[in-house]
């Protein structure tokens, strides 16, 4: 399939499930989708984060050898891109057999000791992956955590009340998660 035909098939916005397919027949596929993730046009920029997204969850190999370009969604101007870019990354986690992630990795704990919630709770959500994923991360990862209740986080310039609360919140979350991973995997063996 030319190029002309793939970005005629983008068009037409079909199911996620549809342009996975199409990545595994088509290698153009997934650097083309790189491409309009990293444009300025944020509305064709999110389609295909979210359609990178669902490619690295059902099949990771297809846009691992992309982790650079991936990578550099980090730097994007739009806050939510730039943060949803932790869920491509660490999905890609299973698969990276480069140590790629070693690249990002401290960009990562930034996240993780961001003082804006969203990119916070991102790379918290993110972190189960990397846990999971990085076992010689675990540790420095438990670490950052558990200093995140004394997290204060900030819209604009005013500090947000309940910071504690709301990191206190999502590190459960990372452990209750963390559990429930240990639990599957005692129980299948």
């Amino acid at each position: 399939m030319k190029t002309e035909q793939i970005f005629q098939e983008f068009e037409q916005r079909f199911e996620k499930e549809y342009y996975a397919q199409l990545a595994s027949k088509e290698i153009l596929t997934v650097p083309l989708l790189i491409e309009i993730f990293l444009d300025d046009d944020y509305a064709n920029a999110h389609w295909a984060e979210q359609v990178l997204e669902y490619i690295c969850e059902v099949n990771p190999k297809l846009v691992y050898p992309f982790f650079e370009f991936v990578a550099k969604g980090l730097d994007n101007c739009n806050g939510f891109l730039a943060w949803n870019t932790w869920k491509m990354i660490t999905k890609l986690l299973p698969t990276d057999t480069e140590d790629k992630f070693e690249s990002v990795k401290e960009r990562f704990y930034d996240a993780l000791a961001s003082k804006t919630p969203a990119e916070f709770s991102i790379a918290c959500d993110c972190a189960v992956s990397v846990f999971i994923n990085k076992a010689d991360e675990q540790k420095k990862l438990l670490d950052i955590l558990k200093k995140s209740v004394e997290h204060k986080f900030y819209i604009g310039d005013t500090e947000i009340e309940n910071s504690g609360e709301i990191a206190k919140e999502k590190v459960q979350s990372f452990l209750e998660r963390i559990m429930n991973y240990k639990t599957k995997a005692e129980n299948n063996c």
